[in-house]
């Protein structure tokens, strides 16, 4: 969602693909994007399509080396970083081990890793200086992840949206509505959380 935002803003999806490309990762990872329409919205729909045959799960410190030894601009590996980093702190609260010995599953897959890295990217060549991001919801129910059955918002999430001190609400909708990795950018990216501050609307990415 946050990459189909960019690129409605006017990130150009090459650019995002030779963030990727840069991060010379072993899996195959190709962006593509699409116009599409849900409830009679248009949106734009990017898809992150990974030669996975490798099977890689990393842990903080293999996911950081990659992405400081990438050639990228130097705020998108701090923002990129600073993300993974709050999402390793938030893993090990809920599993009780420290950040560094997180063994990443599907929020350290490389489709995660390109989310990321890419949204920071699109955000630093939109020249965006501060994000700020609304209440979240909730959600509920369950999901299946690589540590079995998890309710929803998942205990990742729910760090995640403490350690930021992020305002939720409930909308009865009983679906994950927030993932790990959102919550990491929610809370990594913004500068404030709750009602629109007072600005001037120049251009609409919807994702």
């Amino acid at each position: 969602m946050c990459l189909g935002a960019l690129v409605a803003g006017g990130v150009p999806l090459d650019y995002l693909q030779g963030v990727i490309d840069a991060l010379k990762l072993p899996e195959q990872v190709v962006l593509s994007s699409d116009v599409v329409r849900r409830q009679g919205q248009s949106a734009t729909k990017v898809e992150v399509k990974v030669d996975d045959h490798h099977h890689t799960h990393r842990h903080l410190g293999e996911i950081q080396k990659i992405i400081q030894g990438a050639e990228l601009p130097p705020a998108v590996k701090e923002l990129s970083l600073k993300t993974f980093g709050n999402l390793a702190i938030a893993e090990g609260k809920v599993h009780g081990i420290a950040p560094e010995k997180v063994h990443f599953h599907e929020v350290g897959a490389v489709d995660a890793i390109a989310d990321i890295v890419a949204t920071c990217a699109g955000l630093d060549w939109l020249g965006i200086e501060a994000v700020y991001c609304s209440a979240m919801p909730t959600g509920s129910g369950s999901v299946a992840c690589a540590h079995g059955l998890m309710p929803v918002p998942t205990p990742a999430v729910l760090e995640l949206w403490a350690m930021g001190q992020v305002p939720i609400y409930s909308n009865s909708i009983a679906q994950e509505l927030v993932t790990p990795t959102g919550a990491a950018l929610a809370v990594s990216l913004s500068q404030g959380f709750g009602g629109a501050p007072a600005m001037q609307v120049h251009h609409i990415g919807i994702g």
